[in-house]
């Protein structure tokens, strides 16, 4: 067979993959009495996508040469099935291992919740790039280790990796890794930690796969930037492409509405996903809620919100109420939220100086004086201990 009808089946090949029809392409593969490289790797390819990893080995092992994008397939493929212990075997046979290798498997451990295989593996790679350091960073602030994850972001920015960016997206290590929308993601949470908001939108546009995540995680990017309009503008472009926001997703609109002062597109959006997508909203939507309509001077309305709730509002509810409360001059609402407070953190001082200086900023300065004089009589400092001054303050909104 001539290597102009070779390039002619394996295109056509490639076509039924791309459908997902690996019986067709598998039949003419068959059919190929001379397979290049080519043909091999769509093969693989295709069953990996479609998680056929019985089938992928057999191939692999069949193929007459195998280059480093063969192996790191390999790896991929089994760590994608949760299958670790194999992708791990594929990753240790491999003659030469690059830094997708590395990453790969990085990523795998990461993903099934095994922080410590993947900082180990980590530690050992001869050289790290921006996609590995985000994959871990990422990985320890989605497993509930925010310190870990800040302690490694300090040490990546020691070592200046944002600086060689435009290296790792231009080369072919970058460009495979931005059809993987976990990576996407890490990158754009990164950029826009670092305080590089053009850079995160750059990824987010160049990006050949986005999902829901993604478009949270940049939702929240331009809304922490405070660039509400196109916050705003990419949440309505996400339901327009029928991807379903989630609790965090709408944390990030409200945010960005909180941020300008947008009081009806936050209500709006706020009944859009309790009634619509019947997401529960938890005590941080609750929060941003109530600092977005009490800074629009909405206080009572605010206060009805807390009261309808079925659970107890935590601290940052109460607390985003007395801010209000304090912009406003509204002694009466602060004294009912701060008592609340109070039952709540006790032993947190800045409650207690917070109420004393609404009432000086009130004029009423009687009421300073008593609380003032209650921090005096229990020996609190501003970093004190309050616990027992929490009936007496109450008594104050009597």
């Amino acid at each position: 067979m001539d290597e102009k009808n070779v390039v002619s089946r394996t295109s056509v090949i490639c076509g039924y993959v791309r459908k997902g029809n690996m019986v067709e392409a598998r039949n003419i593969f068959k059919a190929m009495p001379t397979k290049d490289m080519a043909a091999w790797n769509v093969m693989i390819s295709g069953y990996t996508d479609v998680g056929d990893v019985h089938i992928v080995s057999f191939l692999f092992q069949a193929m007459p040469h195998r280059d480093s994008g063969i192996w790191n397939l390999m790896i991929s493929g089994y760590c994608k099935e949760g299958e670790l212990e194999k992708s791990k075997d594929y990753f240790e046979q491999m003659p030469r291992r690059n830094v997708v290798s590395w990453t790969m498997m990085i990523d795998g451990y990461v993903k099934s919740g095994k922080l410590h295989e993947a900082k180990c593996l980590f530690d050992e790679m001869p050289e790290e790039n921006l996609i590995t350091w985000s994959t871990m960073i990422s990985g320890y602030a989605k497993n509930g280790k925010p310190s870990a994850a800040l302690e490694l972001f300090k040490n990546f920015k020691k070592q200046r990796i944002v600086d060689a960016v435009e290296s790792v997206i231009s080369d072919d290590v970058g460009s495979r890794y931005f059809s993987d929308s976990h990576v996407v993601n890490s990158l754009i949470d990164l950029y826009a930690k670092c305080g590089n908001i053009e850079k995160a939108s750059q990824v987010f546009e160049a990006a050949d796969k986005i999902d829901f995540c993604c478009y949270s995680t940049m939702i929240a990017a331009f809304a922490n930037h405070g660039l509400v309009e196109k916050a705003v503008s990419l949440f309505e472009d996400m339901q327009r492409k029928n991807f379903d926001p989630d609790e965090v997703t709408f944390l990030g609109v409200l945010s960005a509405c909180n941020h300008e002062g947008l009081v009806n597109e936050g209500r709006r959006y706020f009944k859009q996903m309790a009634e619509e997508f019947r997401i529960q909203p938890t005590d941080k939507h609750y929060a941003c809620m109530v600092d977005i309509l009490g800074r629009g001077g909405f206080l009572e309305e605010a206060h009805e919100m807390i009261l309808s709730r079925h659970v107890a509002p935590s601290s940052a509810v109460w607390g985003a109420m007395v801010a209000a409360s304090n912009v406003h001059r509204n002694v009466q609402l602060a004294e009912i939220a701060s008592s609340e407070l109070f039952k709540i953190e006790p032993e947190n001082s800045r409650n207690c100086i917070l109420l004393s200086n609404i009432y000086a900023a009130a004029g009423k300065w009687r009421d300073v004086a008593r609380v003032r004089a209650l921090i005096r009589e229990h020996h609190v400092k501003k970093i004190g201990d309050l616990a027992g001054l929490s009936w007496g303050l109450q008594c104050l909104s009597l």
